[in-house]
């Protein structure tokens, strides 16, 4: 434990928060959000074997639709995470088997 103890007692004990990405659904007008729809939109999804590209799509408009901020939180990190593994899949060259 020697991290331990180069950290103050208050600061050790305190709750910890996430650090999660920018919130790419909230922006329509964002570079981060046009790249989320072009890429979830686009062949690359077609291209994930463990992703149903069009019921992601569907997701995409009901997530634009929402109202309640709290889901559109919730909805952006699921497709961030999803936005991640695309860009994995089309930069490693995945190919389904």
């Amino acid at each position: 434990e020697a991290t331990r103890d180069a950290i103050t007692d208050s600061v050790y004990r305190r709750q910890k928060h996430p650090f999660p990405s920018p919130p790419a659904t909230l922006h329509p007008e964002d570079d981060l959000h046009q790249l989320l729809q072009d890429t979830l939109r686009g062949p690359v999804a077609d291209a994930m074997p463990f992703v149903d590209s069009g019921r992601l799509r569907s997701y995409l408009d009901e997530v634009a639709k929402m109202d309640d901020f709290g889901d559109q939180i919730m909805a952006d990190q699921v497709l961030t995470a999803i936005l991640c593994l695309a860009i994995l899949h089309e930069r490693f060259g995945m190919e389904s088997v």
